[in-house]
């Protein structure tokens, strides 16, 4: 059985040789563990379509333990954020945030909207400040979408960032490990 979905990868690893297994988070069926045959080779034509900060429709065959891809187009490309250090250290966070926060297979539609709206302000975000500003808000509509309503009582957007990781790791009882490297180049 085949479908089609839109998603976005979160987290992807290496296999063998040549074989990548991603964890991508898709509009329609949540969070989903998903292999390419051959990724790593220079001829796989999947590769280009499943990299960080894309939103990508995928085509999908079901398999025993992980979902297979069997094509990839490109819908949007968040370029910016790829190309700068900030931008990108901050979405990665956000990422590896909700891969430790949802379980497989909990299909959510506004998990997905509330990823790729943090990636759009992400995106148009001009300085430091509006990063942390829009993590920020990215990551208490993502917990109270997920049924925390956190208690904000942080002076400052720093402050809050730190409130908010240490509820994400009690959480999800897991170490966010972009934490410590985003919060020294955010300082």
């Amino acid at each position: 059985m085949t479908y089609l979905t839109q998603g976005i990868v979160l987290r992807r690893d290496n296999l063998s040789d040549n074989d990548r297994r991603y964890v991508i988070y898709t509009s329609g069926f949540g969070k989903i563990n998903a292999t390419i045959k051959g990724a790593k080779k220079i001829t796989s034509k999947l590769n280009a379509h499943l990299d960080y900060f894309f939103v990508s429709t995928l085509m999908l065959a079901k398999g025993k333990s992980f979902e297979r891809i069997a094509s990839a187009r490109i819908e949007q490309r968040f370029l910016s954020i790829a190309s700068n250090i900030f931008k990108s250290s901050a979405a990665f966070y956000f990422c590896e945030a909700i891969d430790a926060l949802i379980k497989y297979s909990l299909s959510d539609q506004k998990i997905f909207l509330i990823l790729l709206s943090f990636f759009g302000q992400l995106e148009e975000s001009k300085n430091k400040n509006e990063i942390v500003i829009n993590l920020n808000k990215s990551i208490y509509q993502l917990l109270k979408c997920l049924g925390y309503q956190p208690l904000i009582t942080a002076r400052s957007q720093k402050q809050l960032f730190i409130d908010f990781n240490k509820l994400i790791q009690e959480t999800a009882e897991k170490e966010i490990k972009s934490y410590q490297y985003l919060a020294k180049i955010l300082a």
